[in-house]
């Protein structure tokens, strides 16, 4: 009877020591991920203006273009910013939540605004700023209450058929595409030079796929070497 009773009293210790250092694990990719996207978005938001201020360098006199754009080595060194930063962003998805990932590219818009009005001369409005505040506020909303799902994406669980292999999602695809399609072919030549709104809903549509594409295949790259040690990455 003792013997048994030390037996399930050291289970229950391993079991929960094993849960203690995957909810560290968990905690620290998590805001791996979330410097890793302030830092990829403030880098972003860095090449865009270095790539402005080329383009307003290169003004002749009479407000056109002195060369072409892509012989200007400042506006290369904001092309290859953009690179690292976008590459950066994406490995921000591979540790955490694109549900955090997503909102914190939000923070570029804070980098870019000051970058534009110190260097670039551009005027700030009051309205610009209360939009500003409304964006922090976002982003520290959701960085603290977004829910934890519980379930880790590793190699295994990706390549699943019930992931990988799910009828719903190449569904989905297809009718992506079918609303794509309709927005370019009906709506943009139409309405998209007086409402903005068609080129919001080709952006949101898009990056539905984009976002998620990038959580999974960024996460998958992280966790193969791990979950595929042994040569098999199904289980």
């Amino acid at each position: 009877m003792m013997r048994r009773y030390l037996g399930e009293a050291c289970s229950s210790n391993v079991t929960s020591a094993a849960a203690a250092d995957d909810t560290g694990t968990s905690t620290a990719n998590f805001w791996i991920g979330v410097v890793l996207s302030l830092a990829a978005d403030s880098a972003i938001a860095v090449s865009l203006n270095v790539q402005k201020l080329a383009h307003n360098r290169n003004r002749g006199a009479d407000d056109l273009p002195v060369k072409n754009y892509l012989r200007l080595p400042l506006w290369w060194t904001g092309m290859l910013l953009n690179i690292f930063g976008e590459a950066g962003n994406g490995l921000a998805y591979g540790f955490a939540p694109a549900a955090v990932v997503a909102p914190v590219g939000s923070v570029g818009v804070i980098v870019n605004e000051a970058i534009a009005v110190i260097f670039l001369k551009e005027p700030l409005r009051w309205r610009d700023v209360a939009a500003l505040c409304a964006v922090v506020g976002g982003v520290v909303l959701i960085i603290i209450g977004v829910p934890d799902t519980g379930e880790a994406f590793t190699a295994r669980v990706l390549l699943s058929s019930e992931y990988y292999a799910a009828l719903r999602a190449y569904c989905y695809l297809l009718s992506l595409f079918a609303i794509v399609a309709v927005l370019l072919i009906f709506f943009e030549r139409r309405y998209a030079r007086k409402h903005i709104l068609v080129w919001l809903m080709l952006c949101s549509i898009i990056s539905s796929v984009t976002v998620i594409a990038s959580r999974g295949f960024f996460s998958l790259l992280i966790e193969v070497p791990s979950d595929c040690a042994g040569g098999n990455c199904y289980g």
